[in-house]
């Protein structure tokens, strides 16, 4: 097995050193709850990692102060423990900061161990909130996430695993087993893709002071997302309705033209995004209206021998509707570059 040691792996470990250094430098005891904290407190992006710090600080607040106040009131036992336990989850849920609810319970039971002691408590709560900024700052400043690159390099991924379904789709090529690893495969880098994207949109409209792209360029990977999405919906349409409503295979050619034509655009879409094209008029202009020619064919089709191919004007309309997303995601790339609008 590959096991892959990512930035955020190593990002753990330097928080943790981080922390416990900077804890054992101040003179605090027991300094291994510096590195639990940091360990809790590491986040995918700069702007989460900002947020879940506040968050922490917070919640963590509230359950030593709770935790403290029980112990100055009822001898502490297991029962005293479990019970506060709940009502610092409680508190945490009600204030919608259920991501920290890990960190703030073992800050609970730690100042609970305290039975009073305001030293002994403030010191380990002290070594937590060291733990923590540990965490945003080596999140900040030690290879920063780049969403954008990551966005990119899932997503091409996630195109060479459609191509090789929608160029198979109607010839049914695949074995059903080989088929269904790659549609899973596929819903899995689309499904990250689109967090991806959530996060540079994220950083974007809440991190002013942590732009990392124009707006412009959001509005494009969300038209990107959007395409790719479509594209799921074609794989959809011709596993539940080409196949079943086929009378013979004189309609394969003329669908797998338009699969194979739109698969190429969306990769020359891609590549254009990536400024590995050539400007100017591409060989795409006409595919908008083979889409809807198809559609059209389609319909009258199905007019013409009633319902029985009812089930190929959903094929093509998914089909049509996929191509018009690549002719929006093409025109707004365009736009972006500095090119005359096509069509």
């Amino acid at each position: 097995m590959n096991v892959t040691i990512g930035a955020r792996v190593v990002k753990t470990g330097i928080a943790v050193a981080l922390a416990l250094y900077i804890a054992d430098m101040v003179g605090l005891e027991g300094v291994t709850i510096a590195g639990v904290a940091a360990i809790f407190a590491i986040q995918p992006s700069v702007y989460r990692s900002w947020q879940h710090m506040l968050e922490q600080v917070q919640t963590n607040t509230l359950g030593a102060l709770l935790a403290l106040g029980v112990s100055l009131v009822v001898p502490v036992n297991e029962v005293v423990v479990g019970l506060t336990c709940i009502a610092v989850i409680l508190i945490t849920l009600a204030l919608r900061m259920e991501s920290t609810v890990a960190l703030t319970l073992v800050t609970t039971i730690v100042v609970l161990e305290a039975g009073g002691d305001w030293a002994y408590a403030l010191e380990r709560f002290s070594a937590i909130l060291i733990g923590i900024a540990a965490a945003f700052l080596v999140n900040a400043i030690v290879l920063p996430p780049n969403h954008r690159k990551q966005f990119l390099d899932g997503y091409r991924e996630a195109l060479n695993t459609m191509s090789l379904l929608l160029r198979t789709a109607v010839s049914d090529e695949l074995k059903e087993r080989e088929a269904k690893a790659q549609r899973d495969k596929l819903n899995e880098l689309v499904r990250k893709a689109s967090e991806r994207y959530g996060m540079l949109e994220e950083e974007w409209r809440k991190w002013r002071r942590f732009r990392p792209q124009p707006g412009r360029q959001l509005v494009i990977q969300k038209q990107m997302v959007r395409a790719m999405t479509i594209g799921q919906l074609v794989l959809d349409a011709v596993e539940t309705h080409y196949f079943p409503q086929r009378k013979d295979d004189s309609a394969d050619r003329t669908f797998d033209e338009r699969l194979e034509e739109l698969i190429r655009y969306h990769e020359y879409a891609l590549l254009k995004y990536e400024g590995k094209m050539k400007p100017g008029d591409q060989l795409y202009d006409r595919i908008g209206e083979r889409t809807e020619s198809l559609l059209r064919e389609s319909i009258a089709q199905a007019n013409a021998d009633g319902n029985g191919t009812v089930s190929l004007v959903v094929v093509a309309s998914a089909i049509y509707e996929y191509g018009r997303q690549l002719r929006r995601l093409d025109r707004m790339i365009g736009h972006v570059n500095g090119e005359t609008s096509q069509g």
